[in-house]
């Protein structure tokens, strides 16, 4: 009887076990989405894209506020744990870029993981009319959660590409190398999240550190008091691309 107790405990152990991490995977989960924020004919595009998890709602303030400055406006939404980074680029990053005018500049602005997922792109793909770009709170050299034992055993739900930003030397994200093109990193220097601090080692903002955001062929700047989100809605960060950009 004992036997048949544990057995059933052990069972509905397993089955609630699945049934999580199918619910975690679904709601992590958003599906492909391209929105054109502005179509100007003769003007650059810029092309923006989120980090894991995320959505195009999130670059929404950065894409109204460049979309008044005569550019052409793409943001794309991308699932973040279905893939790896690699099929992340060409599925849903590359098809994007290819159909879009090679007589005018194309500039990027990306968010966290969405650096990692360009980097890879721009690495492996020529573009000759390639403008600058601009890095938000990038996990350039990993992030201590990708390391954690909770992120290896929530990996199906979680997503492939979250190991990828492993702060281990020979990771994906640690083998990309330094950017040959004009680069800009924007990071915060405020937690959003006291929990994943604890976990990542120095200073951070909420999900990555600060110390591992750069890289040395990229301007640097940090943006003080925001954090990893927060840092997209900052008016010190839209004048930072702005001038960037223009400049």
């Amino acid at each position: 009887m004992k036997k048949r107790s544990l057995y059933l405990c052990l069972l509905a152990g397993i089955i609630l076990t699945f049934t999580g991490c199918a619910v975690l995977k679904t709601a992590l989960h958003h599906d492909y989405k391209i929105n054109k924020y502005d179509e100007t004919e003769n003007m650059e595009y810029i092309v923006l894209f989120h980090g894991i998890y995320g959505t195009e709602k999130d670059m929404k303030p950065i894409a109204e506020m460049l979309g008044n400055k005569n550019y052409n406006i793409i943001s794309i939404q991308y699932p973040t744990n279905s893939d790896s980074v690699e099929m992340i680029s060409e599925k849903y990053i590359k098809p994007v870029i290819d159909g879009l005018d090679n007589d005018k500049k194309v500039h990027f602005v990306v968010h966290s993981m969405g650096s990692g997922i360009l980097r890879y792109y721009l690495k492996n793909n020529n573009m000759d009319n390639l403008g600058k770009v601009v890095f938000i709170s990038p996990p350039s050299h990993g992030s201590a959660l990708a390391d954690h034992f909770i992120s290896k055993m929530l990996k199906d739900p979680l997503g492939e590409a979250v190991l990828q930003f492993s702060i281990k030397e020979d990771s994906f994200v640690n083998k990309l190398g330094n950017p040959d093109y004009s680069c800009y990193v924007l990071i915060g220097n405020k937690s959003n999240n006291p929990l994943y601090s604890v976990i990542i080692p120095g200073k951070d903002d909420g999900m990555v550190p600060l110390d591992g955001s750069k890289l040395d062929s990229c301007a640097y700047k940090v943006v003080d008091k925001a954090s990893h989100t927060s840092i997209l809605k900052d008016e010190r960060t839209f004048n930072e691309i702005e001038n960037y950009l223009k400049n």
